[in-house]
C-alpha cells in the first residue's frame, strides 16, 4: 500500500483561546474541508495502486503462454 494512503491526516485549523459562535462556525468548515482533502488523497493513492497491480496483472496474463489444446482437453493445464 502507498504511504500516502496510510500516512495520518494533518489538521491545521485552530480556535481561539475563547472562541466565538463564528469562530466555531469557521473552525468546523475548515476542519471538514481538510478531512475531505486527507480523504481524497488516500482514496486517489489507493486507487492508483489498484490500478497499477490490475495492469501488471493483466500484463502477465497477456505474456503467459497458453496451454496446448490437448492439454486443456486432458485437463492437464491446471
Amino acid at each position: 500500500m502507498p504511504a500516502t494512503a496510510i500516512e495520518p491526516c494533518i489538521l491545521v485549523g485552530r480556535l481561539p483561546a475563547e472562541p466565538t459562535q463564528a469562530d466555531l462556525e469557521i473552525g468546523f468548515a475548515v476542519r471538514g474541508a481538510e478531512i475531505l482533502a486527507c480523504d481524497a488523497k488516500r482514496g486517489l493513492a489507493v486507487d492508483v495502486h489498484r490500478t497499477e497491480h490490475d495492469d501488471i496483472d493483466a500484463w502477465l496474463k497477456a505474456i503467459s503462454p497458453k496451454s496446448s489444446l490437448w492439454r486443456r482437453l486432458l485437463g492437464l493445464d491446471r
